[in-house]
């Protein structure tokens, strides 16, 4: 962060921010759907077309807006952000010297030379996907031979080109408890790298597969991981010391190429559009939907079974994101 000084004070100022109450999102940009994987997975899926699209010079007055509000750190993720031909223009858009800047990636086109590239064009982070540490099953839920291979590639050459590295992995009920978990966080752990827990949710193509969720004693056996091996890490976890639990809205909002703003990349919600409206205007609204006001130790989308019940089975079918208004009532908005 030294390299880029306006963010580490912005950073140095977030502990405060947190113990005040005030809201420090990350902010996921779906820039486009576009990807050349078709993971089993996917959630990016059954999302209304709409006429307008986010271009570089939304991006830009986004991290004014974003900027103004002490905000400091943005996502790229997709479809797959490297199969986009104007990736540079992307990130530059964002501001690099006043944010930090991460990408989502399968890793499949993440050369040295590309990593290079990133990094000398303002990119801090790569988080690069790796569903198992089995190269056979990590390539059947991709749907691509060799997928496994480009992954662990992607990860080393980010490393060698300066970039902070991240695994993102997705963990199910079905292969949480299973040896392969612990052998990814020593591996992460052994390289320099960091695992980023993400949960199976009942959303795109595992929409109603509540048989996918982890339970209780799969939560515990992460938290154990996690004790013995910090670089497994959930978003649920205690960050900065603090423990804030669900971060929705209040550590995360989700962008879709069409401005919508989602409380979770997971929450298929649209509590605002920054075409429509100011970014405060959209994060005080949902900062006062209580399900994301008030503190919660479970995710809302992938372990909360009466928020799930309740909120996300109400999207299933239906062309996404549902707007606020269609899915909580004047109760949801009372502490």
């Amino acid at each position: 962060m030294l390299e880029k000084p306006l963010v580490f004070e912005k950073i140095l100022r977030l502990e405060h921010r947190i113990k005040a109450g005030m809201a420090t999102p990350v902010i996921d940009i779906e820039y486009s759907e576009a990807c050349n994987l078709k993971c089993s997975h996917c959630f990016n899926t059954h999302f209304k077309k709409k006429n307008r699209r986010l271009k570089p010079a939304d991006l830009a007055d986004l991290s004014k807006q974003a900027h103004k509000l002490g905000l400091c750190q943005f996502v790229i993720s997709g479809g797959e952000p490297l199969v986009l031909n104007a990736i540079r223009e992307v990130i530059e858009a964002l501001n690099p010297q006043l944010f930090h800047l991460a990408m989502s990636t399968n890793g499949f086109y993440l050369t040295r030379e590309m990593a290079e590239n990133l990094k000398a064009w303002g990119l801090d982070k790569v988080k690069v996907s790796l569903d198992d540490f089995d190269p056979t099953r990590h390539d059947e839920n991709r749907k691509s031979e060799g997928a496994y291979d480009k992954a662990m590639a992607a990860l080393f050459n980010a490393r060698d080109a300066g970039l902070s590295v991240t695994i993102q992995t997705c963990i199910t009920h079905l292969n949480c408890r299973t040896e392969r978990t612990e052998q990814m966080a020593m591996f992460a752990a052994d390289n320099g790298f960091v695992v980023d827990v993400m949960i199976a949710h009942p959303i795109g193509e595992w929409e109603g597969r509540s048989d996918l969720l982890i339970d209780e004693e799969d939560a515990a056996h992460l938290r154990e991981i996690n004790s013995r091996i910090p670089a497994l890490h959930r978003d649920t976890f205690p960050t900065y010391g603090i423990d804030r639990g669900c971060g929705c809205v209040n550590s995360n909002l989700h962008l879709t190429r069409y401005g919508d703003i989602m409380p979770c990349g997971f929450i298929p919600i649209s509590i605002g559009n920054i075409f429509e409206e100011s970014l405060k205007e959209i994060l005080d609204r949902g900062l006062r939907i209580k399900h994301f006001k008030n503190y919660n130790p479970l995710c809302l989308s992938g372990e909360d079974r009466i928020f799930i019940d309740q909120y996300i089975t109400s999207t299933y079918g239906k062309e996404l994101p549902l707007h606020w208004s269609h899915v909580f009532t004047e109760d949801d908005f009372k502490s």
